[in-house]
């Protein structure tokens, strides 16, 4: 049978996973895929945030087991950690929420009022994040790290080597040129 194993970055460690953490990873998927999943639909994410919160706990407990951590039991680790993404996706649908009131322009209030889940806000939100990718640097850099990172402002300017001040003011004119050109494009 194939190595279907994943090589690791060379770190100057094993190269390879551990036979045992692939072993544990897989069985604890097999056993409790089903249940993990319905346990991040109960706490609010749809379908496909709900399977990507499974995936990214599964290779979170690899990575962790490859790393020589002992952990004692890994179906309570896993559910915990799948408990830490569901609120982190939260987090940042709530950034995002945020980010796109704030421009205003960007979305009907037809497009306002959708689910989260749905492909037409998902397009929009990717418009969104397109139109930064747009801004001068500094902008685009300070509205990342506010709305994606969800960091304040005081840690922000320090990340970046300027004043939570200064932090602000690129936010503020970032948002006011998004906006601006949301604006111009509903009016076209």
């Amino acid at each position: 049978m194939a190595d279907r194993s994943l090589p690791r970055a060379a770190t100057g460690t094993r190269a390879i996973p551990d036979a045992g953490c692939e072993r544990t990873v897989r069985l604890l998927f097999q056993r409790r895929s089903q249940e993990m999943f319905g346990f991040v639909r109960r706490l609010g994410l749809g379908d496909e945030e709900a399977s990507d919160a499974v995936q990214e706990t599964m290779l979170r407990l690899w990575r962790e087991l490859d790393s020589g951590a002992e952990i004692d039991d890994p179906d309570a680790w896993a559910f915990r950690t799948l408990y830490r993404v569901s609120i982190d996706s939260h987090r940042l649908r709530r950034r995002m929420a945020g980010l796109v009131d704030r421009i205003g322009g960007g979305l009907s209030a037809a497009d306002r009022g959708r689910h989260d889940g749905d492909p037409a806000r998902a397009i929009e939100v990717d418009a969104i994040w397109q139109a930064v990718d747009r801004l001068p640097e500094r902008q685009r850099a300070v509205l990342y790290l506010r709305y994606r990172a969800d960091l304040p402002y005081e840690r922000i300017g320090l990340a970046l080597g300027i004043t939570p001040s200064a932090a602000r003011g690129h936010a503020s004119t970032g948002l006011g040129t998004l906006r601006r050109r949301f604006q111009a494009e509903d009016e076209r």
